[in-house]
């Protein structure tokens, strides 16, 4: 990875991203052929076609551009070319099998961030899970999907990365992003704004435009999702409580292994003694 044209990172200072990380399975029928993009011909003991993505929120949020530059799929061992490397937009390989597996992600970032890989596992999920409601749904359009939403964060970002990533230029990919007139860059319509911290507050206006584009923007969070706006107060408050849950997990395990620890030094100063 080349290193980034300059070192300088921006102290205290964090920038997340959310995205998802999902497979999509169906049954093989005659009336359900695979994706595009699967090798000819199955194999005959293959019954189900599925793909892995990588996405950004639906139909919300900068770019997810902006910050990844490549990803790899490592697949079971059984499949021919099992590491799969995907170096641009969809971020998502098809194939078909019988079993389900986990499969190991690899995120690489853009060069200017100076940042290593991260890894990631997602289940493949080919059955259908969930309440009998669900299943039943799941199957009736021949479907099953399987989201994860994860989040990435940047601490102290060098500092040419995160002006991309404040950037308004990230949101023009969304629906009503881009008021009549304004041009692409702009932040109040008559060139560009100053950069940094004031330009992500502009962008946090724009981002919330109504998908038919007539809407007032707002800096908002509506109430409840919706499915031109799934973000909302509810969604945040539930990855909060995902991540608080994770967090006391994480203090719970913490304590055990500190107990563990205080248990094997004493072990070891009585067999000592």
């Amino acid at each position: 990875m080349p290193a980034p044209s300059t070192s300088k990172r921006l102290r205290n200072t964090r920038i997340s991203r959310f995205f998802l990380i999902g497979t999509q399975s169906w049954t093989l029928s005659p009336t359900s052929p695979p994706p595009p993009s699967v090798a000819l011909p199955i194999p005959a003991d293959h019954t189900k076609a599925w793909r892995v993505y990588i996405r950004p929120l639906h139909n919300h949020g900068p770019d997810i551009n902006t910050w990844l530059k490549k990803v790899q799929f490592k697949l079971h061992h059984t499949y021919t070319d099992s590491t799969r490397t995907v170096e641009s937009a969809p971020y998502e390989t098809a194939e078909t099998g019988y079993g389900e597996f986990d499969i190991e992600i690899r995120l690489y970032f853009d060069a200017t961030s100076g940042e290593k890989a991260q890894y990631r596992v997602h289940r493949l999920r080919l059955e259908p899970f969930g309440s009998e409601a669900q299943m039943a749904a799941q199957r009736e359009r021949n479907e099953v999907v399987a989201e994860t939403c994860e989040v990435v964060e940047f601490n102290e970002p060098v500092v040419e990365f995160y002006e991309k990533m404040v950037g308004i230029d990230q949101f023009s990919w969304l629906p009503g992003s881009m008021e009549p007139g304004r041009k692409k860059g702009s932040v109040d319509g008559r060139g560009k704004g100053k950069g940094g911290r004031g330009g992500a507050k502009s962008v946090r206006g724009t981002i919330m435009s109504g998908s038919d584009g007539t809407k007032d923007a707002t800096a908002e969070l509506p109430a409840k999702s919706t499915q031109d706006c799934p973000w909302s107060q509810e969604m945040e408050n539930q990855i909060m409580d995902m991540l608080l849950s994770a967090q006391m997990q994480l203090d719970i395990e913490i304590q055990k292994e500190s107990l563990k620890s205080k248990d094997r030094q004493k072990r070891l100063q009585d067999i000592s003694i």
